[in-house]
């Protein structure tokens, strides 16, 4: 893990300050369903392709995160204090839709990609519930946040996700019933794709806690999603799988630019 004396702040627009690699804890379920590559290589930046289920069919996993933590405190900097400034924002909830991707990849064919290219996952929308939060997303890593009515319920015996609707967008409700089997402890390592300036990044987190997988969509698992997003991506209701986290913690590192070339 990463020392304090290798950390770096950055105050964003908002007179927050966080510290890189942020450390967060949060409540997390989210779906994985089919989708039309075709349709989702319309949205993804150059360098990156749809991760092949079959031919011709990729997918996209819809997630719903309720944050506990957000940084090492809570509060706002106090001016001309930078350096004793509390680090972190007020929790919010958030709604992601990401495609997972491969970089690098020579082929196309479903599996072989896997040992082909690198594997992540591009941030396609991600409405959150806070203005500081859209700062940090995009302001840091590029992320295609935008403030929205979005609510995130961590229930008995399931999650459920709602993103009201406006003028131009219609309401999405998600509701995933936990997997039938308990969570197990898991420390594994993400990749996640966005674009900042028009330049492909490439941001690594380190996730750790107890999450539960399930396959299929299972009694009690309900998505509602906004036909205008289903069209765009090519997106088949019907979910491939599920996982839910009640108390699961993550640290992300800042961005690294990717070149064209790879």
């Amino acid at each position: 893990m990463t020392t304090v004396d290798e950390r770096t702040r950055r105050r964003l627009s908002t007179g927050h300050v966080v510290e890189l690699p942020l450390d967060l804890s949060f409540a997390m379920g989210g779906v994985t369903v089919p989708a039309r590559r075709k349709r989702l290589a319309t949205v993804l930046p150059r360098g990156l392709s749809s991760l092949a289920i079959a031919p011709g069919v990729g997918c996209v996993a819809l997630v719903g995160i309720q944050y506990h933590r957000v940084g090492r405190e809570t509060g706002r900097a106090k001016d001309g204090a930078d350096g004793a400034a509390e680090t972190g924002l007020d929790p919010y909830d958030e709604f992601g839709v990401i495609v997972p991707v491969v970089r690098g990849s020579r082929t196309d064919l479903p599996l072989a990609q896997l040992a082909d290219g690198e594997v992540g996952g591009y941030v396609h929308w991600l409405p959150v519930t806070t203005d500081p939060s859209v700062a940090l997303g995009r302001e840091i890593w590029g992320f295609p946040k935008e403030a929205a009515d979005v609510t995130v319920t961590d229930g008995s015996d399931r999650i459920r996700v709602t993103v009201a609707g406006d003028g131009d967008r219609e309401p999405i409700r998600l509701d995933i019933s936990h997997p039938r089997f308990g969570p197990t402890e898991r420390d594994w390592t993400l990749w996640s794709y966005t674009t900042k300036d028009g330049d492909l990044l490439r941001t690594k987190a380190r996730i750790r806690g107890d999450v539960a997988f399930g396959v299929g969509s299972a009694i009690g698992t309900r998505l509602d999603a906004a036909s205008g997003l289903a069209d765009e991506l090519g997106v088949w209701r019907r979910p491939l799988g599920r996982l839910y986290g009640s108390n699961v913690r993550a640290r992300l590192f800042a961005g690294e630019l990717i070149c064209d070339d790879g």
